[in-house]
């Protein structure tokens, strides 16, 4: 019997395989920039470069000083190869060189030639540098500042087709968004560490649809509820994930002003760590979301589990991810944790709506009695639906 290879396939179905071949490698994994070993993929042969090129090279990153001098040294204009890179990961570090004589201040990396050289750029993540160490300038009467965004666009910067701008940084890089970059076209945006926001640039970033905040251990969205910070915005998905000890918590106060202002026609809601939300306003909330679609809800309760807010999830839900802990110094609540059970059993039973894919992390004690665990997995056979028990939340993170 022969073999079959990838060339004895249609075309169609060889774009599809080099589709998700690139989209599993630019997949980000604890933070870790990505490399540019896809391209080694177009070596195969001289049919896959012809295929594949193209949508490889939209494709670039770029995680340290010898990569960068080395791309500006082969492709130093604004030639062909700069027109057809859309999506580019960097590394940086923020240092910013000025000489003591003349005050003069510039970049100490070479990555803003990169940056201002590439015309097609939509989507744009941005990492510490984390291979080899940072690049240093052996020359007299010099000295660094730390300017995060500055550095990658020490003049303010018209990206006209960026729309997606995502930051992967360590809890004390400190950064200020939007202070260069402009955000009048940027519909999707992640956030991370030492953030700190300003009313005047968010108040424009009226293209907003999609934000994310991981590890903020700045004090912005304490000072500021999110009807303020993004006003004007039409959200379609939030996700929140604390990612750090001293990071950034949200509050009753956050999740409301988010569904009265920005995100008052969510698709798609992610909560992950939750430990200041009361059950009372989370189902409020949900309450007031009649478009949400997905919802991912990891919540850590303290002294309280009244509301059911099982109960207060809409119609429109068609993916429902929950998990409910409690924190070490406190006691489980236990009773008030069957009811959800209970709650969200009747709602698998129910065939109309029908939700698609159920992921769900109680206490091992309740998925144990009467046979819950083994029920509700009969269940979602019957319905066809995807049912997961047990942790999901490495799964969701970004």
């Amino acid at each position: 019997m022969a073999t079959m290879t990838l060339m004895d396939l249609p075309l169609e179905i060889r774009l599809l395989i080099y589709q998700g071949f690139l989209a599993e490698h630019q997949r980000i994994k604890q933070s870790r920039q990505p490399s540019n070993s896809h391209m080694q993929l177009l070596r195969t042969c001289r049919q896959v470069y012809i295929e594949a090129g193209i949508m490889f090279r939209q494709y670039l990153s770029l995680r340290n000083e010898i990569e960068m001098e080395r791309y500006c040294h082969l492709h130093s204009s604004a030639d062909e190869v700069n027109s057809t890179v859309r999506w580019i990961d960097v590394a940086n570090d923020g240092r910013m060189v000025e000489t003591l004589h003349s005050g003069q201040i510039s970049p100490a990396s070479q990555l803003y030639l990169i940056l201002r050289n590439l015309p097609s750029l939509e989507k744009l993540r941005v990492f510490n540098v984390r291979n080899y160490h940072p690049y240093a300038i052996s020359v007299p009467h010099l000295r660094y500042h730390l300017d995060f965004e500055g550095a990658m666009f020490p003049s303010t910067c018209y990206l006209t087709k960026l729309r997606s701008y995502e930051l992967y940084l360590d809890p004390t890089t400190r950064v200020i968004p939007f202070k260069t970059i402009s955000g009048k076209h940027i519909e999707s945006l992640r956030l991370s560490g030492d953030c700190h926001l300003s009313p005047q640039t968010t108040g424009s970033l009226l293209s907003l649809r999609h934000l994310t905040l991981r590890g903020i251990t700045g004090n912005s969205f304490d000072q500021m509820p999110f009807n303020i910070c993004f006003s004007g915005c039409m959200l379609q998905s939030f996700s929140h994930v604390q990612g750090h000890r001293l990071g950034f918590e949200i509050r009753n106060n956050h999740l409301e002003s988010l569904v009265k202002g920005p995100g008052a026609h969510l698709r798609k809601l992610v909560l992950l760590g939750s430990s200041r939300l009361t059950s009372s306003v989370i189902a409020s909330c949900l309450h007031n979301l009649p478009t949400l679609e997905y919802l991912a809800l990891s919540l850590v309760t303290v002294n309280e589990l009244r509301d059911n807010f099982v109960l207060a999830i809409g119609p429109s839900i068609s993916v429902l991810k929950l998990q409910i802990t409690h924190a070490w110094y406190a006691t489980p609540l236990f009773e008030e944790e069957r009811l959800i059970c209970n709650a969200l059993e009747e709602r698998l039973l129910n065939p109309r709506p029908p939700l698609t894919a159920v992921f769900v992390s109680f206490h091992s004690r309740l998925m144990s009695e009467d046979g819950r665990q083994e029920r509700w997995m009969a269940i979602a056979e019957t319905a066809r639906l995807v049912l997961k028990i047990g942790p999901w939340e490495d799964d969701e993170e970004t």
